[in-house]
């Protein structure tokens, strides 16, 4: 069972997100976040296989960020998710191992998570 847990600021947003993960077999929500201070505080203590992150989380400093959660969780992959296309650049510029837009239908959303894990 992979291992997710989901750091996003629109609960509308996060909820669908967690629907989405929910009905795959294979995968499971353990930890969702609105801010940075509470997804570190989580995902230190235990680690994720991957972090969903919404790239526009309110209090974020990208570079601080990423290098935070590569020390206390190096195993762990970090998916930056945005709805503003220019946001996979920079994501990809700060670290992160990947990137999906949240524009994208659910289907093709759920693929390029299956790809990541």
């Amino acid at each position: 069972m992979k291992t997710l847990f989901l750091a996003e600021s629109e609960k509308h947003v996060l909820d669908a997100l967690c629907l989405m993960i929910e009905q795959q077999d294979g995968m499971t929500v353990v930890g969702v976040a609105h801010s940075v201070e509470a997804m570190l505080a989580q995902v230190c203590r235990r680690a994720p296989d991957i972090i969903l992150l919404d790239w526009n989380l309110p209090g974020i400093h990208h570079q601080r960020l990423i290098r935070s959660l590569r020390e206390c969780c190096p195993a762990t992959k970090l998916v930056a998710v945005s709805v503003k296309p220019e946001d996979e650049q920079t994501a990809g510029e700060n670290g992160v191992d990947g990137f999906i837009s949240k524009q994208l239908p659910a289907e093709i959303f759920m693929a390029s998570l299956n790809a990541f894990l």
